[in-house]
């Protein structure tokens, strides 16, 4: 049985945002996004910002002072992390050091390699829409061939466990044209046959334009409308999937 956490501490009247989708509103809230995502938080949000609603928000003061000093210090995320969770008591020593441990895999890589390992991590987990979302960052950098084949690839079967054979077809392609690997030519020929053993054509050519599209707009920043308009295509997809059975 999962154990439960009850907030006794002071509830934030000013929430902190952790993510562009996921705010918290007590230490404990943060303590267990931390934990949970050690390795997605960049360094960046260790910051002044959180000091300041550790401080006036639910009344960590000591821990505030400490995190700041280390700031000025120049001490890492992964040392913050450690001070946080710490702090909490909710994880024992051992938790801790792996989360650490965890976090500092992630800092002596570019922002498009952590964008994938946090991609394939949540793949794993059967997060697939999380995992888009991370694939999509991924190619966002200038990355050898070889890794954005890797990452054209891990999308295309992102999308395939969620029974999308046809986007999943249209990102395998893109990964063995870029990638050359024989694994992506193999996973597209599998994908083309799990929609229906269709021919490739006009329709690849319009597949291949509609990712490309939605990665601009995720270039835009805006995730809700990303979301959006992708959740519109899966349909779209997924209707046209069934109709082919």
């Amino acid at each position: 049985m999962s154990k439960v956490w009850l907030c006794q501490d002071f509830l934030a009247k000013s929430p902190l945002r952790v993510r562009a989708d996921v705010s918290v509103y007590s230490f404990e809230e943060l303590c267990f996004y931390l934990y949970h995502h050690a390795e997605t938080v960049e360094e960046s949000f260790f910051n002044e910002m959180l000091c300041q609603w550790l401080d006036q928000e639910i009344g960590r003061t000591e821990l505030a002072q400490v995190l700041s000093d280390g700031l000025k210090n120049e001490k890492s995320g992964c040392w913050c992390l450690g001070q946080v969770l710490t702090e909490g008591g909710f994880y024992t020593r051992q938790e801790i050091t792996k989360a650490v441990q965890l976090a500092k895999t992630m800092e002596n890589k570019s922002p498009a390699q952590r964008a994938k390992l946090r991609g394939d991590r949540l793949l794993r987990s059967g997060k697939y829409q999380d995992a888009l979302w991370e694939y999509q960052n991924a190619l966002d950098g200038k990355e050898d061939a070889f890794f954005q084949g890797k990452v054209w690839h891990n999308l295309g079967t992102a999308y395939a466990r969620q029974f999308l054979f046809t986007l999943a077809a249209g990102c395998y392609k893109l990964a063995y044209e870029i990638g050359q690997q024989t694994e992506s030519s193999e996973a597209y020929l599998l994908a083309l046959s799990c929609r229906g053993g269709h021919v490739p054509g006009k329709k690849d050519a319009q597949l291949t334009g509609e990712v490309s599209r939605l990665r601009e707009m995720k270039l835009s920043g805006d995730r809700s409308g990303y979301e959006a308009k992708i959740e519109k295509f899966l349909l779209q997809l997924r209707t046209e999937y069934r109709k082919s059975e």
